[in-house]
């Protein structure tokens, strides 16, 4: 009976088990795609979809100019407008709301989690309501907002907005009508995952996450527009189901104001935040700066409408796909690879499916491993794979092939940086590209100081992965580390923080290139501490750091010796007057003859410093 008993309990359990979708599982875990918090929502929906639309106008960009021998320059719209708002009641010398107030006709009126609230007084035009104990006074007096008493001290009426409309519109090639449901409502779907080459997009979660958030915090379907050259303006209104297929609600054939691209808006619980680093506006200002080939137009949601204008006459080297590398594979992706290949045998499997593998090398390791070169790459057994793999990463291959990388370039950052910020001294350094795990990368640092650069104490850090600004979780990103293990007191920086960061008018800016850049997480907010991307970004900083000294240095000596000149200039009259007792030279000719060389030295000093720069 006790057996029977325990199936019986085993049977019920297993009968609880079903498999979960992705589609289910991010709604349930939105903050493992970054949307965990109001304000950080409103950035990554803006982020997901700018990324989007650059990958696709670049990409445009670059097949325009093969046809036309023209560059075609990627235009990305944002828009956010209030789409629901209303009043809310704070208490004196509190900061968290009691109520909201809603106007229906020419009455106001309380609601409370979502509840009218009546009145438990009446008298002429004020109204008395009793708020989970707390009197509340609401008196109208004919203005826009009424006069709120709460405890009968005066409470503030501040505007809250429920709900935003975030509209992102490109002027890329547009999507095929049949192609938009998948792109737009379904995880997991895209033609990034596969190809080894770098893009902002990796995972076909990004924009998808965007509709799945509206989704679920307003209910209301993303609206989707694209147009190809060729093609109609088709408006879809999308949703995603629990199994993850994308559900269209409407669609129409619409009248669209670019003669191609591609137009999201969508419907977001969210906060809106006008500056600071986690801002939409820093977020934006930060893309611009490493994507100078792109013009960025933002209209905030006080339709104040600000203009990033590219500061580039080209686009950015186009990034070619290259094969993945032995020294990055591993059991299952090497197998994976076996099992679908086209190549008839292992030896053209090694040469043609895996990069730089030479036909010596291929025979070199068929003949020690004893496998016959003719096999069948589907015929390998498992210990066969594994002695293949581990042959493979001893072999003395070359670096993988690096035109799969895209760096922003450093004229163009130099120039785009000291747009932006005016500064007197930018450095700027790209490195050559280097490997981890047999991936290619390639790290780009820059600083910039003085001129127009606030001392706001600690150095500003804009971090970039893939011309991405990362806003989030500095603290655990390798970009962070390598600053915080720079020694930069050696390169005349006078205030250093107790975590290695510099204090003063700095910008330090740090970006890596890579056809895999290791995040941290799904939200894409830090790069993992591998020791050889650390290396790279600290030898790029350091040799920013050379730079600025020389500078600082010159600087400093022309402080020094202006210093001295002035310090001289004062006992010129009283030596002219000495002078011209000795010698009978009068005293005005001996004053210009001093200011003469004094000024010959400050020439001299400025001649030194230009050419040490």
């Amino acid at each position: 009976m006790a057996d029977k008993k325990f199936d019986d309990i085993a049977e019920e359990l297993g009968s609880q088990m079903k498999a979960v979708s992705v589609a289910e599982f991010f709604k349930k875990n939105k903050h493992l795609l970054g949307f965990d918090s109001p304000i950080k929502a409103m950035l990554m929906v803006v982020k997901e979809a700018v990324d989007n639309s650059l990958d696709a106008t670049e990409e445009y960009g670059h097949n325009y100019y093969k046809k036309n021998k023209k560059w075609y320059f990627p235009e990305i719209y944002v828009d956010i407008k209030k789409e629901e708002y209303g009043l809310v009641i704070i208490p004196k010398g509190d900061d968290r709301p009691l109520a909201d107030i809603i106007k229906t006709g020419k009455k106001w009126e309380l609601m409370h989690f979502g509840k009218k609230l009546r009145a438990s007084k009446v008298d002429g035009n004020r109204k008395t309501y009793n708020v989970d104990g707390t009197k509340v006074e609401v008196i109208e007096e004919g203005l826009k907002k009424p006069k709120v008493y709460v405890e009968n001290e005066r409470a503030d009426i501040k505007e809250r907005t429920l709900k935003y409309r975030v509209t992102i519109r490109d002027n890329g090639p547009g999507i095929i009508e049949k192609n938009i449901p998948n792109v737009f409502g379904k995880l997991l779907y895209g033609s990034k995952f596969h190809r080894l080459r770098q893009s902002r997009g990796q995972q076909g979660i990004g924009i998808s996450s965007v509709v799945l958030y509206a989704q679920q915090t307003t209910g209301i379907p993303a609206k989707i527009i694209s147009k190809t050259e060729k093609g109609k303006a088709v408006q879809m209104e999308i949703t995603i189901a629990d199994n993850n297929e994308p559900i269209v609600q409407n669609k129409e054939y619409v009248n669209f104001s670019l003669e191609h691209g591609t137009e999201i808006s969508v419907v977001i619980e969210a906060d809106y935040i006008s500056s600071g680093e986690k801002s939409v506006y820093e977020f934006l200002r930060r893309t611009s700066i490493v994507n100078p080939h792109a013009t960025i137009i933002f209209s905030d949601p006080n339709k104040k409408k600000y203009v990033f204008k590219r500061t580039a006459t080209f686009l950015p080297p186009e990034p070619k796909e290259i094969k993945p590398h032995p020294y990055g594979l591993e059991f299952g992706k090497l197998k994976d690879m076996l099992l679908v290949t086209s190549s008839r045998n292992i030896r053209s499997f090694l040469m043609n499916d895996l990069s730089r593998v030479s036909g010596a090398i291929a025979d070199s390791i068929l003949s020690k491993l004893d496998i016959d070169p003719s096999t069948k790459p589907k015929e390998l057994t498992r210990r066969e794979i594994e002695k293949l793999l581990r042959a493979l990463q001893k072999a003395p291959l070359k670096r993988p092939p690096t035109d799969c990388l895209s760096p922003i370039g450093k004229d163009a950052l130099k120039k785009s940086i000291t747009e932006d910020t005016k500064a007197e001294f930018v450095a700027v350094v790209s490195r050559k590209p280097a490997v981890y795990k047999g991936i290619p990368f390639l790290v780009e640092a820059a600083i910039a100081y003085g001129g127009e650069i606030k001392n706001t104490g600690t150095a500003q850090r804009l971090r970039y992965a893939n011309k991405i600004p990362l806003v989030y979780d500095a603290a655990g990103c390798a970009i962070t580390k390598a600053i915080q293990e720079t020694s930069w007191k050696q390169y005349k920086v006078e205030n250093v923080a107790s975590n290695g960061l510099p204090s003063g008018p700095y910008i330090i800016i740090v970006h890596i290139a890579s056809v895999w850049v290791p995040y941290t997480s799904e939200g894409k907010s830090a790069i993992a501490g591998y020791p050889a991307i650390i290396k790279e970004m600290k030898l790029a900083l350091q040799e920013c750091g050379r730079k600025l000294k020389g500078y600082l240095s010159a600087k400093y000596r022309e402080k020094r010796s202006a210093q001295r000149r002035s310090l001289f200039e004062i006992y010129v009259p009283e030596l002219a007057y000495s002078l011209s007792k000795i010698t009978d030279v009068k005293e005005k000719e001996i004053i210009d003859g001093l200011k003469k060389v004094l000024n010959k030295g400050k020439a001299d000093s400025e001649v030194d410093k230009d050419a040490k720069e």
